[in-house]
């Protein structure tokens, strides 16, 4: 039975395209969903920042205390990117409930400026020993890839096992 590697981003593409590998592979193959999260912002960067973080004395977004309601609390990353992570685990559950056939869940983070998205999914297919990568092509990017978005594109060109794109028509 094969084991099929499907990246799922939240998208309708994402979907279509598993539901196209389970038609093709059928229910009895192994389906790893694997979603690629941005990195969470080094901790050295958030750690004890609050939000009156500034210069004493400044005065920021019209207040004379200095006080900046807007500045990024470290509580306030941690939530979004506890949002984000929520995000791809509520996408991987839709798509698993629309295909209807048992997943592995994974998630990676990409590592700022050493992995782009492409990267981490070809490094996880072999990772997991997948023996066919999924995935949906938006098109959404126009310079230079007309017709494949450019993480699959990237993947077409990387992977070591074959790859099935399903573009959006």
């Amino acid at each position: 039975m094969p084991k099929i590697l499907a990246a799922i981003d939240g998208s309708e593409f994402a979907m279509k395209a598993l539901g196209e590998a389970v038609g093709i592979f059928g229910p009895e193959a192994e389906y790893v969903l694997l979603s690629v999260v941005p990195p969470r912002p080094p901790t050295g960067v958030t750690a004890g920042l609050t939000a009156t973080d500034h210069a004493p004395g400044a005065r920021t977004h019209g207040t004379s205390t200095g006080s900046n309601p807007y500045a990024p609390t470290a509580d306030s990353v941690a939530a979004a990117s506890e949002a984000i992570y929520e995000f791809y685990r509520s996408a991987q559950r839709q798509a698993a409930t629309h295909a209807g056939v048992p997943v592995k869940h994974v998630i990676e983070e990409a590592k700022q400026r050493k992995r782009r998205i492409g990267r981490v999914i070809c490094e996880s297919a072999a990772e997991h020993d997948c023996e066919v990568i999924v995935i949906g092509s938006h098109g959404s990017s126009y310079t230079g890839e007309v017709l494949l978005g450019s993480v699959s594109q990237y993947v077409l060109h990387h992977a070591e096992v074959p790859v099935l794109v399903v573009n959006r028509s």
